[in-house]
């Protein structure tokens, strides 16, 4: 037996009553991390959701034609486009040819020299956001009602404090796993689990458990000492002492 069409739909309405969709902020992200973002993003427009992507003047990967339904809010970091196509270029020539060449010494200082460099450009696309009258002005009035982040790109929790709204976190991985197994307490024993870029298997020697060991601990030490200088730049924002590792912690 057919259903009429407009009491069916009636009833629908009835039942199901209105359906309102949340207003998201997303923080910047580049390369892959932007790449890894757009499907979560896609899903959230597909859902009813608004969605208000902060962009920078510099940016290789934030295409504002892509994905339809986003709405951009720009603001200026101090860095160029060029800057950061020969910082790109210089990661890459010692992820594919110089740490080949490097023993596992030099291989960590080099990366750590470069994980510093990219936290200055962090660090900047802070000051772009959080140091502009303009752009915190827009932010207030956005009525947001959650910040959606990429963890390696920081600042998003004072924008959060500011806003008093929540922060949900969404990663790819970060090398050696640090963050996930220092915040997200995932269980990682270097014996069994080769962390990410060590270039190890799940199917390991002795010697090669050993440099499991050795790159996680090396890991964890780079980490935390590049967190401290995101602490120092968090405490000195908000007035008051303000751990990164903390706000990574909490949010799961």
């Amino acid at each position: 037996m057919a259903v009429p069409v407009l009491p069916a739909l009636t009833m629908a309405l009835i039942l199901l009553g209105n359906v309102d969709g949340g207003n998201i902020l997303v923080w910047p992200a580049e390369g892959s991390h932007w790449i890894n973002l757009k499907p979560v993003l896609q899903n959230l427009i597909g859902r009813g959701h608004g969605v208000t992507v902060l962009v920078p003047n510099a940016t290789l990967y934030m295409d504002s034609q892509d994905p339809a339904g986003l709405t951009f809010l720009h603001f200026n970091a101090s860095l160029s486009e060029q800057e950061f196509i020969d910082f790109l270029e210089e990661y890459l020539e010692f992820e594919m040819y110089e740490s080949h060449q490097m023993n596992f010494l030099q291989r960590n200082i080099r990366l750590y020299e470069l994980l510093s460099k990219d936290q200055d450009f962090f660090l900047k696309y802070c000051d772009g956001i959080l140091k502009s009258p303009a752009v915190m002005k827009k932010l207030r009035e956005g009525s947001f009602d959650l910040v959606l982040s990429d963890p390696l790109y920081p600042c998003a929790e004072l924008v959060t404090e500011v806003l008093n709204v929540p922060l949900v976190f969404t990663y790819r991985f970060s090398f050696g796993q640090t963050v996930e197994r220092m915040c997200g307490q995932i269980p990682a024993p270097p014996s069994y689990v080769p962390g990410t870029i060590s270039q190890l298997t799940d199917k390991m020697s002795f010697f090669e458990r050993v440099s499991s060991l050795l790159f996680y601990l090396t890991q964890d030490i780079m980490a935390l000492s590049l967190w401290r200088t995101y602490d120092n730049y968090y405490s000195e924002y908000l007035g008051k002492q303000f751990l990164f590792y903390f706000s990574l912690d909490q949010t799961r």
